[in-house]
């Protein structure tokens, strides 16, 4: 129980990325990514999602240890080859494995077709027919997947190094707002209560093709939980007081498709599992059977009822916090589910591969005084 509470402990801080660094970056930068068009009707929904089959690729986020120089030749030469319209960015934390330090990346392979690799491809993405791709192998990074903040074997400090970030991330999100910019000023007609609709639901379906160590390195001692890989939907909530993204007061309230220690076995005990950071800002792991574990070589379908989500995760916290000691409200009425992520965070070298297709977030009879 120790390790696995430090061990997911520290997804915390790696979490807060949505929330905390790069905040300098002015709104007119390259890299803010506005939607063209509003929400459009789908299946008797409405589609919130913008571009939900990936269409206009990915860009480069703000959630990276990359200088700002690196950060913005990085999405200046990606607008360059097709991606200026991209709703969906990459959530990366690495030493060599950055996409940003291959020239020859990413390549459009066709309408709505896109492929990135590191030089060395241990890391990849590639997008077809709405379905996204993940390989991705972090034995092959610094300290073979081990801290990103220590020097290596030989002495040498790294050049990313951020002792509050100091794992492999390897993910895609996008803030449920006009934009993907932390700073832009939230209308109040943008934020997705849970009032707005009668009805949230997200639908994906993930498909597991390889999840297996590759490094005989123990990490044990200095993350203080065994080596594991864990691939997750998540969403952030915020107070509905907020005026922007790069805010604080955030909760995240996650789904574990998977959690190993090695190879394609999810560990169960991974979740329920609830903690605060040292900001301040809440995370849940939902252990309901509602949600299916990933099952290597097998199409595993997610079906989500984000409302009934967020409200188990903020009851867990309403019933582990006695009033007096709450900072902030655990009302799901004072709330509105600002980010959606989907990927990897990785303790140690473990090679993956992982697809997943369907992504959709509808919402169902909007209320009244709705105006999304």
């Amino acid at each position: 129980m120790r390790s696995r509470v430090q061990s997911l402990g520290c997804v915390l801080a790696g979490l807060l990325l949505v929330g905390c660094p790069y905040l300098h970056r002015p709104p007119d930068e390259p890299g803010r990514l506005v939607s063209e068009s509003p929400a459009s009707p789908v299946s008797g929904g409405i589609e919130l999602l913008r571009d939900p089959g990936f269409l206009q690729g990915v860009t480069q986020g703000y959630a990276n240890h990359l200088p700002p120089a690196e950060r913005n030749d990085c999405l200046v030469r990606w607008q360059s080859r097709g991606l200026g319209e991209a709703q969906w960015a990459f959530w990366e934390i690495s030493e060599r494995l950055y996409f940003a330090h291959n020239p020859d990346t990413p390549v459009r392979v066709g309408p709505g077709a896109y492929e990135w690799s590191t030089v060395d491809q241990a890391k990849q993405c590639s997008i077809g027919d709405g379905a996204v791709r993940f390989r991705f192998d972090t034995g092959k990074e610094w300290r073979e997947g081990g801290s990103l903040w220590l020097a290596d074997a030989a002495g040498n400090r790294p050049r990313y190094g951020d002792p509050a970030t100091t794992w492999p991330h390897f993910l895609v999100g996008q803030h449920l707002v006009a934009n993907n910019d932390a700073m832009y000023p939230i209308p109040e007609p943008e934020k997705l209560l849970l009032s707005t609709y009668k009805r949230l639901h997200f639908t994906i379906e993930v498909k597991l093709n390889r999840l297996e160590r590759t490094s005989r390195w123990d990490h044990r001692e200095e993350f203080g939980a065994a080596d594991h890989a864990l691939f997750y939907i998540g969403f952030a909530v915020m107070p509905k007081e907020t005026q922007c993204i790069a805010q604080g007061g955030k909760f995240y309230i996650l789904i574990p498709a998977i959690y190993s220690e090695g190879g394609a076995t999810h560990v169960p005990q991974c979740a329920p599992w609830l903690g605060i950071d040292q900001f301040g800002d809440g995370v849940f792991f939902s252990g309901s059977p509602a949600y299916p574990h990933l099952v290597a070589g097998a199409w595993v379908p997610y079906d989500i009822d984000v409302a009934a989500l967020v409200r188990e995760g903020l009851a867990a916290a309403a019933a582990r916090l006695a009033p007096q000691d709450r900072k902030r409200s655990l009302d799901p009425e004072d709330y509105f589910v600002a980010v959606l992520l989907i990927g990897w965070e990785i303790w140690g070298g473990f090679g993956t591969d992982v697809e997943f297709r369907g992504v959709s977030l509808r919402g169902y009879g909007a209320a009244a005084t709705s105006s999304r």
